[in-house]
């Protein structure tokens, strides 16, 4: 198994950052990052047991269900989703809020993703550009959200 990281700097702190994932414009604008994404049940927050439900599209007009809930969760820290059904074998994600050398006006997000799917690790390649175009439209979503820019610190895997 290999954890994807996409790790960003953003011009704002690190609560500002957290803030904007756990109030409902932070699911909504993230959720416009996946075309073709039916949403059928929102978390009502990023606590430990709340579940989001969506229909994620495989191929046209064919969809998976994907069942995800929230296993961790430390204010400005970290929050974290699990796959408990859907199309990977493995799909737990970290998101983590980071500080930048004592710099309070700064902060990294951290996704970091636990993934592996079927006849790993040849898919890994396949799934790589599906993962970082995903994750950098988050990030840029993310950062249009603020009306500034973020800068890639790294994207791989570990």
């Amino acid at each position: 198994m290999n954890t994807f990281i996409f790790r960003s700097k953003f011009p704002v702190s690190k609560e500002q950052l957290f803030q904007f994932h756990e109030e409902p414009i932070g699911f909504s604008t993230l959720m416009q990052a996946n075309p073709g994404i039916k949403i059928i049940q929102k978390p009502k927050s990023l606590q430990v047991g709340e579940v989001a439900i969506l229909k994620v599209p495989m191929i046209p007009f064919v969809y998976t269900t994907w069942i995800a809930k929230h296993t961790l969760y430390e204010k400005n820290q970290i929050f974290q989703d699990n796959q408990e059904k859907g199309p990977f074998r493995k799909f737990l994600h970290s998101h983590r809020f980071l500080d930048v050398d004592g710099n309070p006006n700064e902060s990294i997000l951290s996704d970091e993703v636990e993934v592996s799917f079927f006849l790993w690790p040849i898919s890994k390649y396949f799934i790589f550009p599906i993962l970082y175009y995903l994750f950098r439209k988050r990030h840029q979503l993310t950062a249009h959200h603020f009306k500034t820019n973020y800068r890639l610190i790294f994207s791989g895997y570990s």
